[in-house]
């Protein structure tokens, strides 16, 4: 059943690695469950900076589940702690990658799952 109601948000983080000029910014976002699959989002890797994506349910839902549903062509994407991922570009990639994250929830309406896109612009 694809959820027709309820607000799940994406919140990511700016994460530091390695040097102070390493760093990783991706647009933060709401969205819900019924969009099913047509969320993006977009963000910026410098030097090699590792991207974190917390996730957090609303008000009115909660999760259920999330997990890797497109790997990125050109780094690495893990899942660590709980509805936690890090993205961590290849050494010396450049241009754009992109992962996808599967995430399923429920509230007062129903439960559902959508796929957010996260592309990555690594300078």
């Amino acid at each position: 059943m694809r959820l027709e109601t309820g607000t799940l948000a994406l919140l990511a983080s700016i994460a530091m690695t390695g040097a102070a000029a390493a760093e990783c910014r991706i647009m933060s976002f709401v969205f819900h469950l019924s969009q099913n699959d047509s969320v993006s989002t977009t963000g910026v890797s410098n030097r090699g900076g590792a991207c974190v994506t917390r996730l957090r349910s609303g008000s009115t839902s909660t999760f259920r589940s999330a997990a890797v549903a497109v790997p990125p062509a050109k780094g690495t994407l893990t899942e660590f702690g709980t509805m936690r991922f890090r993205y961590k570009p290849s050494a010396g990639a450049k241009g754009t990658d992109r992962y996808s994250i599967r995430i399923c929830g429920t509230d007062r309406a129903g439960s559902g799952c959508s796929t957010i896109t996260h592309v990555i612009t690594l300078e």
